[in-house]
């Protein structure tokens, strides 16, 4: 996981200024390189290959093509394939390495064949040519414009790190999952391309079969996001994604650290904490509590604001107390963590989803809907919010493509029953987990961690305030930057 930064609009103070303010995206190497008409900055955290052979930039052998790259490539046995394809020789462990290689061997062809979670630029001098690559789900935040005047290009890991004068930018646009700009830096046209969408094909699967199918593809989810050079620990909320996501793991990492964060103590304490207490002991992890007060909520709305660069009160307060998440994860000496995230988005288990189980087609596309929005939802908040509190990368097992692809088209019949969302998920781990922490009803996070309630009554406040305040004083127009 790291920053980056880019584009041939800049110049090196500027690119030196944009870093400065994504500083806690990576603090292990920070580095500034010109490549032909762009600038690149990297601000490095480092989970595999930790040597500074697997610094970026990252060039090829004759220093024609460079990449700058966020994010991880799986260990799974799709990466591997890839990787025995490639002829060209390897000359770093890095995951880095894999996705350039494949660029020079396969072209645009590649981005569909990577397995990981990432958003990436490759500047190709031999063809003039910049693209910038999303992963297939928009799990890493990922921004850039387009010059007003000049038609030139920049780009970043989040807006703040963005030349967002009104003088020299239209907009600033997201790199939707699943596609690519392709930008030459020669004639400053630039393109969007699609090369990834989610698959529609109802599974004939009888119901045994699903469960089973589900369970091993979490199992081989979790084993895939394991690769790491250094230690792993998970989020346990006590709601049934994350007690999951903590069980798989628990079994695959001695002395697990698990982190919950709520409001309240005592005679007070929330769900939230108790069902975390629960799954921990039944699982035989440690658990670290982070405790909120009021206080602590209300003087972390204006920093919040700043952080996760939107106004939406529910993702306020998610985020509040996911940046005390990874402020703790930090502070205990982890870079890695665990989380339940988007197991809500697949099984549509929202409550304003919940009228669509009724209807199979508008349920479907009410969920594939969650999906496609997820990357400016729950992803953006969660990966800018606990990036700012520790520098912590956050995985989940059920962003997996395989996992996602085969979910989504379970037929809707499947998707509620009697009463209980996600009923094929918690079949799958009948028997392993207490009855008690599988059949728990669904808890908005910022209502488990109690941050919802006292951020909802500044709701209207936020919005003016992020309008009035934030770091983009000089645009003109500032709606345009939070369409």
């Amino acid at each position: 996981m790291c920053g980056i930064i880019g584009g041939n609009i800049y110049d090196e103070s500027s690119i030196k200024e944009g870093l400065n303010k994504i500083l806690h995206r990576g603090r292990d190497n920070s580095t500034i390189e010109n490549v032909g008409d762009f600038y690149f900055g990297h601000n490095r955290l480092a989970i595999q290959d930790l040597s500074n052979d697997a610094n970026q930039p990252f060039w090829n052998e004759d220093k024609t093509v460079c990449l700058i790259y966020n994010g991880e490539l799986w260990g799974s046995k799709l990466t591997k394939q890839l990787k025995d394809k490639i002829t060209i020789p390897f000359r770093t462990t890095s995951d880095t390495e894999i996705i350039l290689n494949s660029y020079l061997e396969f072209g645009v062809d590649s981005f569909r064949e990577l397995d990981g979670m990432f958003s990436f630029c490759i500047v190709d001098t031999r063809n003039t040519t910049a693209y910038l690559v999303r992963d297939y789900i928009g799990e890493l935040p990922f921004w850039y414009s387009i010059g007003k005047v000049t038609n030139k290009l920049a780009f970043c890991s989040e807006k703040k790190g963005l030349p967002l004068s009104d003088i020299y930018m239209k907009s600033v646009k997201t790199v939707y999952p699943g596609t690519y700009v392709e930008y030459n830096y020669k004639t400053l046209h630039h393109s969007i391309n699609t090369y990834y969408e989610l698959p529609k094909e109802i599974i004939e699967d009888d119901r045994d079969t699903i469960i089973k199918n589900i369970r091993s593809l979490l199992e081989e989810s979790v084993d895939v996001k394991m690769i790491s050079d250094v230690p792993i620990c998970t989020i346990l909320s006590g709601g049934i994604d994350s007690v999951i996501s903590t069980y798989l793991l628990s079994k695959k990492v001695p002395d697990l650290q698990a982190f919950v964060v709520s409001m309240g103590e005592g005679d007070t304490i929330s769900d939230d904490i108790k069902y975390a207490r629960i799954a921990a002991k039944e699982f035989g992890v440690t658990l670290n509590e982070i405790i909120l007060t009021e206080e602590d909520v209300k003087n972390s709305i204006d920093e919040t604001l700043y952080v996760i660069e939107q106004a939406r009160w529910q993702n306020v307060g998610s985020a509040i107390a996911q940046i005390a998440l990874g402020k703790k994860i930090n502070e205990m000496g982890y870079k890695v963590v665990f989380s339940g995230d988007l197991s809500d988005e697949i099984w549509g288990s929202y409550g304003h989803i919940q009228a669509y189980h009724y209807t199979p087609e508008t349920y479907d596309i009410a969920r594939r809907k969650l999906i496609r929005d997820v990357h400016k939802t729950n992803f953006l908040t969660t990966n800018q919010s606990i990036m700012w509190g520790g520098t912590v990368e956050i995985r989940t097992p059920y962003s997996w493509r395989p996992f996602v692809e085969y979910s989504l088209n379970i037929p809707p019949l499947y998707q509620n029953e009697n009463g209980h969302m996600k009923p094929m998920l918690r079949e799958a781990f009948r028997g392993e987990i207490s009855e008690e922490l599988l059949w728990r009803k669904k808890v908005f996070f910022a209502k488990g961690a109690r941050t919802a309630d006292l951020v909802e009554v500044r709701k209207e406040d936020m919005k003016n305030k992020l309008k009035e305040s934030f770091q983009y004083k000089d645009n003109l127009n500032i709606k345009k930057f939070w369409d």
